[in-house]
């Protein structure tokens, strides 16, 4: 499980809106800044992710 170790709440929720989308951290990198959060893939493709949290939930920023 990819939880464990994470520093934030953002780093958190974002990890496991990763694992319940079916991504397999060892082909992901996931960086955060703040309530940002960013995957990078291995051809260098980035998906931004947003940690809300009044709402509690992650959303991809498009």
């Amino acid at each position: 499980m990819a939880i464990k170790g994470c520093k934030t709440i953002a780093e958190y929720a974002f990890r496991r809106w990763m694992e319940r989308n079916n991504f397999v951290m060892q082909y992901f990198e996931l960086k955060v800044d703040d309530n940002e959060g960013t995957i990078t893939d291995m051809n260098g493709e980035t998906l931004v992710l947003v940690y809300d949290s009044e709402a509690k939930e992650v959303f991809v920023k498009e």
